[in-house]
């Protein structure tokens, strides 16, 4: 294979007799397992991961000690849960984030991987001074390079062998070092939600339960579709300031809001979203200027505004149906982050609070109740109009489906 075959080897014997299942999840040796072209030779370091429940994780200090007798000299680095819910502070805690295996100056990178809510696969941070204690640069670690916390999507496995060694490998390879590469994980600030609900209690009435119950299916159904499709998308607008303000939906809210860039638009879409059991409400303008689909879900409507990329800047379009008036919202660029809401792993800006800030304005921490879409926000503003005579193209309302069920 290479250098580090006898040590993986050794490595997988001793993770077997623990009954701990361990898998490669090393991006070279995936590559080359896809096209056999790339050269495996001369690696010094390799990854391999395993998957732990939260409330039973992997018990490092026995794994140290079972490794020791065949030569390896181990070092590992824990840190406290993910924060995933309104479970009192963990600070306290500690579970086993990363091995650093070595032998012979050759390594092994063992990823902790956590099962969160059956929904995703979660690892914990690397900081520099966590590097430097195994004298590596952060930046030569194939998982958290920048430093912080990942999320993956759950994966099935299957057998492959390199070079007469049978291994456990991620069965989509092509998927999985994917998703690796867009992994970056940011938690919710439960923090900051405890505090906003200390000055503005939760509302409990009915109508509020029945709101975030439908808006999280919503959630939940459009995920489904758009990841089908392959379409990334963010929680945005009213839906993304819930999730940084309180770790919630906003229950006033009315609506639910994704973002997508304009070049992940699939002609899918619509079809999709209806055969999910969604109702198209409204199609407004082109797919090249200011283009908005809303659909009804329960009685709850699913606004997925369209992005484009300027050179400084981006922005979503917006159209007044009545009179064919246009907006235009900007945005800060940005780059995208896993969270989790609610038990679901999906996107928000990684800087949540340049985007807040821009639709919201400095005032994005205290409830507003009465919001105008177009005159409310500090970003919005006028972008000409639609002549006329593109109204029936640029501007369609559609009536309900007389079967629809509002429950």
């Amino acid at each position: 294979m290479f250098e580090l075959q006898p040590l993986i080897r050794d490595f997988l014997v001793v993770s077997s007799q623990m009954n701990i299942r361990v898998f490669l999840v090393d991006k070279v040796l995936l590559s080359w397992l896809q096209n056999r072209t790339n050269d495996n030779t001369g690696l010094s370091l390799i990854t391999l991961a395993t998957v732990c429940n939260l409330k039973k994780p992997l018990n490092m200090s026995t794994l140290e000690l079972a490794l020791r007798p065949h030569g390896f000299t181990s070092y590992h680095l824990s840190g406290p849960p993910p924060s995933i819910d309104w479970s009192p502070s963990t600070e306290n805690a500690s579970l086993p984030y990363h091995l650093l295996a070595e032998r012979d100056g050759l390594r092994i990178h063992l990823l902790v991987l956590y099962d969160v809510k059956a929904s995703f696969l979660w690892h914990g941070p690397l900081s520099d001074g966590g590097a430097a204690v195994w004298g590596l640069e952060r930046s030569r670690m194939q998982y958290c390079a920048h430093g912080g916390e990942g999320a993956l999507s759950r994966f099935d496995v299957r057998v492959a062998e390199i070079d007469g060694t049978t291994v456990n490998v991620p069965k989509d390879i092509t998927a999985f070092l994917h998703d690796m590469e867009n992994s970056s994980f940011i938690p919710c600030n439960y923090t900051r939600g405890r505090e906003f609900f200390s000055k503005f209690p939760a509302d409990t009435t009915g109508e509020a339960i029945y709101f975030k119950t439908k808006a999280l299916q919503i959630i939940k159904l459009g995920k489904m579709v758009l990841d089908s499709l392959g379409v990334p998308f963010w929680l945005s607008s009213g839906t993304c300031l819930g999730w940084y303000r309180q770790c919630d939906i906003i229950p006033y809210s009315k609506d639910v809001d994704f973002g997508v860039w304009i070049h992940h638009f699939h002609p899918g879409i619509v079809d999709k979203m209806v055969e999910k059991g969604f109702w198209l409400l409204s199609i407004f303008g082109r797919v090249n200027d200011s283009y908005e689909l809303s659909f009804v879900y329960g009685g709850i409507k699913l606004d997925i505004f369209f992005f484009y990329e300027e050179e400084d800047h981006m922005w979503n379009g917006g159209t007044e149906f009545t009179d064919g008036q246009k907006y235009k919202y900007d945005f800060p660029k940005l780059t995208l982050c896993w969270t989790e809401l609610a038990g679901l792993r999906v996107r928000v800006p990684c800087d949540t609070l340049s985007y807040v800030r821009a639709n919201y304005g400095d005032g994005w921490a205290e409830p507003v109740r009465e919001w105008d879409w177009n005159k409310s926000p500090p970003n919005a503003r006028p972008n000409g109009h639609w002549p006329e005579s593109e109204w029936p193209e640029v501007i369609q309302v559609f009536s309900p489906p007389e079967t629809d069920d509002l429950l």
